[in-house]
């Protein structure tokens, strides 16, 4: 027992010397190694704490800017946003500054302008309720430019993946319009459809629905019938 006790502690001593004996030889690559820990470790703590700063700084700017923005003329409005996204761009706060940012220019009469913010920050629509007010936004400002086809599919991605269900309506019956209004009428119709399922059966809004559907469904044979005749 006592020479096994021997043999380990022989080996503890061995493993030591061993180890001191490489650290010598290796002094220089140890303290390398130790900065460079060192270094990334401050990196690591100096970039946490930055981007905490960053996102104090944007929070207030965004909650300025969202209060001025009340009684501020849409033109400074829309300067500053355009500076707050080149400033804080790729901070949790864009997506609100780019949905503001679209809304002014909206309010400006600048549609073709609020296309690209609005679409960037409608790319979330049903999982983020900011998403939601950009795509309708999205939707009408590619009403503004003339754009149907465009405005229609941002407002079915509201009345499909809203979790809402006045989002989901205002997002079917805003895309039921403007097919209507391209003379898909059987369109038109499924989504008038659509919007009736989202009501029961002694819902208010039920009814109208219903009336629009049946309208729709009638214009469209109405159409395929003189489509027919004209072919014949």
């Amino acid at each position: 027992m006592v020479q096994q006790d021997y043999s380990q502690e022989d080996k503890f001593v061995a493993t030591v010397l061993r180890t001191w004996a490489w650290a010598q030889r290796n002094t220089r690559t140890l303290v390398v190694g130790i900065v460079a820990a060192a270094i990334i470790v401050f990196g690591v703590r100096y970039y946490v704490d930055y981007q905490a700063r960053v996102r104090e700084a944007a929070s207030a700017q965004i909650r300025a800017i969202r209060f001025d923005s009340q009684t501020s003329n849409a033109a400074a409005t829309v300067d500053r946003l355009q500076a707050f996204l080149i400033q804080f761009g790729s901070t949790p706060y864009s997506r609100e500054a780019r949905v503001l940012l679209a809304h002014a220019l909206l309010l400006q009469n600048r549609a073709a302008e609020a296309i690209e913010p609005a679409r960037q920050a409608a790319d979330k629509v049903g999982s983020e309720p900011l998403s939601n007010r950009a795509a309708f936004l999205l939707a009408a400002a590619y009403e503004e430019v003339a754009d149907t086809s465009a405005a229609i599919a941002a407002y079915e991605q509201v009345g499909l993946h809203s979790q809402l269900r006045l989002e989901k309506s205002q997002g079917l019956e805003g895309a039921a319009r403007l097919r209507a209004a391209q003379g898909d009428h059987a369109g038109a119709a499924a989504l008038y459809d659509q919007l009736i399922e989202l009501f029961s059966e002694s819902a208010q809004g039920r009814a109208f629905y219903e009336l629009r559907a049946a309208e729709e469904r009638a214009q469209a044979l109405v159409t395929s019938q003189a489509t027919l005749a004209e072919g014949g």
